[in-house]
This record gives C-alpha cells, structure tokens and sequence, in this order.
C-alpha cells in the first residue's frame, strides 16, 4: 500500500527503523523499515580476514570505501553488521582490545543510527515522501520533496502544551510532592485534570492524551521536571506501565540522554536529560535553542536543511546540527567517519602561528561625536570564504595539488581536485538564507515573520561554521 505524507519522528527499535508518517488526510500512521546498520574497520587484509573468523564477530563482508576525504583511491575494509547503537560501540572496544589497539581503525561507529539512515535513503526530516510498505518489513521510498525548497507547505499539526503543578510542601517543586493538577492546552480548549486521588489524575492524563492525540507537545521545563516528575510518581504509585504518552505505547521513560555539564565558548553549560516521545514531538521550551530564539518554524528548518530528526535538533547545539550535514555529505560521497578522530594539526613554527592565527585587528577609534559615519557589514563573510575559496581540513595543503591556489603570506595550497566536505555543507545554508532574506522584503507580516524565523535559524548554524 502506498502513503503521502511528511516524516514526522523516526527512531531505532529492535533492529528496525520506525518512522512515522503524518498523512494528508491529518493521520499519522507507523511504519517499519528492515534495516541493518553497518560499522567499519580499516586494517591489513590478513588481519581484517583472521577478524571475520573471530567468534565474537557477526556478519561481515569486505568492501571498498574512501577512509579520508579527499582521497583518490577506495581502500578494502570490513563491513561489519551491528544491531543497534550501544552494540556497535561495545563490538568497537572489542576489536580494538583484539587488535592490541594499533592494527584497525574503525568508521561510522559514533553516528546516531536515525541520522545514518536517512543519509542513506537520501530522506530528511519533515520531507513530503511517498512509500510503499508492500513488501514485508522494507519501505520503498519516492521522495516528492528537496532541501533546497523555500516555499515547502507542512501538513496542520496538532498542537498541545502540557502543564502540572504539585502540592508543594516547600518553596521548590519536589518528586515527593502529590500531583495536585494537570492541564492540555489544545488550540482554544483546555482540559483540566484536578479531581480524584493521584492514580485517577494520572489515568486521566493517560486518557486525555489519547483523545487529543497531538502531535507536537509543549512543555516549560519537560525534560528538567515534568515528565521525570510524572514517571516518577507513576513508579511510587506502582502504575508506571499504565503511564503511556507516546504513540509507541510504551511507558514513560526518562533515559535516554541524561543531562550533563560541558564547556562551550568560555562558559561552563549545563543540558538537561531529553525526554523522547515516540511517534510524537516533545519540544521543551526551556531546553530548545532554536524554539527560543527563532521558533518552531527556525527549527523545522534546521532539521530539514541539516537532516537531524527534530527532537534532537531541538536540543543540540549548533555545531551538532553542523555537523550532521558534514556527515550527509561524507556517506554522500563513500567517505568512511572516524572514530574517536585524533588527528593532529599540522605543525607551525611561532612566526606561522603568528600569521595564520592572528585573528581580526580592531582599530580604536577617536574619542567623540562623529557626523556621517558608514557601516559596512558583509553577509556571512566567514562562510562565503570557505566557501568560495573551498577551504576545509582535507583540501589546504592537500598532497595532490602542491603548487595550486596558494595562501598568501603562508603558501599553503588549496585542492583544485576535490571539493572540500564544508564548502559543500555551507553551500545549501548561505543560498537558503540568501534567499529567505530577500523574500521576506515583499511578504506580508505573517510570511515575513516565518521567513525571517527561517534564516535566523540558519545564521546560527553558519556561526560555528
């Protein structure tokens, strides 16, 4: 049977993808692709061989790749089948223990599996696809859309904002705390949820979320509080199986990415834990960078320009959503991703570090008030370089073009053979935004706002470029 619609969520269980489809007709229906993923290993022809053989191996099979970008020649390496995300690292550490940690090199073993496969099916999230699930467990997919489109229309989601409060017994809001209300805003109704012990509150939580069936939940501090909240009362209550939210059917469960500190541009950060629902949309208010400063429409289209499913590019960083359109366009190519990449710089003498890395000089200015004073701002000037001039990691001082485009003041030499993995990552973004920014000049109010909520989204991504 055939389907029109637009991807909505897709994630990974029991060595199947799952991909829900929101129809034309406003359903959203699940279906079931059989999929296998691969990791890779680098390594001497004998040594890759006595690997296959080795008890702890599953299916395998030698193939050619590129195992850097840039390079001319594909190399023999094993493929490696793996059923799901944490067996393809804990079968990584074996090999590397088997190999004594010096004899392979291993690919594709950190990239998400949902990301993985929509490079390969060359889909995206959101993208308006028709499939056919004729044929058991394997999709056939027609896809009716592109990444390029600026004027893409999406299917009427249904919306919902979920909102509790506890009977607090001190100033902060705390697990042991009963469940004193909860409330579903859906367009212009509200349903209300106040009567009854804490176990019929939940029941009717569970049930008013079936009945409005959204497809997009927001919360103000879901991942932090409410849904950990709400699991957790469930389990006091001995009713954690009946807590069911998602259109998987599966019990609410808050593990699977927990928060954790980092660094990032000078300040330490804290992320909170996600909470995925499955076959619907969870965005966090509190814990979505895109929503806060450029809305659903800025984060929409960073999931379709970057192919990163919309729950995780709610979360991410910017260099995370950048990252995934270099990973597309690696698998794009046949160019294998490393591993725990350790890969050194080049070396530079003081007086190159001095040249190459001396930034932007700023020239202090006079003291005073000035008439006719001009502004000149370049449009993603950073970028445009990279872009223009094909600058990336693998094509300045490339080995096969020695005396081509050289650097001035340091001479290093730009590849004429290859174009580099970020130019063609930037290039979608600078002409998407280039674009936006010109038709929101003659929109009216409401098309000049997603637009403009569009480009934005896409200024960020260019930022960590």
């Amino acid at each position: 049977m055939k389907h029109l619609g637009c991807i909505l969520d897709i994630y990974p269980k029991n060595t199947r993808m799952i991909i829900w489809l929101k129809t034309q007709d406003e359903k959203c229906i699940r279906l079931v692709d059989e999929w296998k993923p691969v990791i890779y290993v680098e390594g001497n022809l004998v040594d890759l061989l006595n690997l296959s053989s080795q008890p702890f191996m599953p299916t395998s099979t030698i193939v050619t790749k590129f195992v850097r970008a840039g390079h001319s020649k594909r190399s023999r390496v094993l493929a490696v089948d793996v059923g799901s995300e944490t067996h393809a690292v804990s079968l990584a550490r074996m090999i590397q223990r088997y190999g004594n940690y010096s004899k392979f090199q291993l690919y594709n073993v950190d990239v998400p599996f949902t990301q993985m496969y929509l490079y390969q099916k060359r889909l995206f999230p959101l993208a308006f696809v028709e499939v056919d699930d004729g044929k058991k467990d394997a999709l056939q997919w027609m896809l009716k859309d592109s990444r390029d489109t600026l004027d893409y229309n999406l299917p009427e989601f249904r919306t919902a904002r979920l909102q509790i409060r506890t009977k607090k017994t001190c100033d902060l809001r705390k697990y042991a705390d009963e469940l004193d209300s909860a409330t579903i805003l859906y367009g212009d109704e509200s349903h209300q949820i106040q009567s009854g012990d804490e176990v019929d509150k939940i029941h009717k939580l569970v049930d008013t979320f079936h009945d409005v069936d959204p497809d997009i939940v927001l919360t103000e501090g879901g991942d932090s509080f409410i849904f950990p909240y709400l699991a957790e009362r469930a389990r006091y209550r001995g009713i954690s199986d009946e807590l069911v939210l998602d259109r998987e059917e599966t019990s609410l469960k808050v593990y699977e990415v927990q928060g954790h500190s980092y660094f990032s541009y000078g300040k330490i950060l804290y992320r909170e834990m996600a909470t995925r629902l499955l076959g619907r949309l969870h965005i966090d208010d509190a814990n979505a960078f895109f929503v806060d400063d450029c809305g659903l429409e800025g984060l929409f289209e960073v999931a379709r320009t970057c192919i990163i499913p919309i729950q995780r590019a709610s979360r991410t960083t910017i260099g995370t959503s950048m990252t995934s359109l270099q990973l597309y366009h690696a698998v794009k190519n046949d160019v294998l991703i490393p591993w725990n990449k350790n890969e050194p710089e080049e070396f530079k003498d003081g007086s190159d570090l001095i040249t190459a890395d001396r930034g932007g000089f700023i020239f202090e200015p006079e003291t005073g008030i000035h008439d006719d004073v001009g502004e000149l701002d370049f449009s993603s000037l950073y970028p445009t370089i990279m872009l223009k001039k094909n600058l990336s990691g693998e094509t300045v001082n490339c080995k096969c073009c020695p005396t081509s485009n050289l650097i001035p003041e340091l001479g290093f030499n730009v590849c004429e053979k290859w174009i580099g993995i970020v130019p063609r990552s930037l290039d979608i973004l600078l002409r998407k935004r280039a674009h936006y920014k010109e038709l929101k000049k003659a929109s009216d109010p409401p098309t000049r706002l997603r637009y403009d909520q569009r480009q934005a989204a896409l200024k960020w991504i260019l930022v960590c470029s």
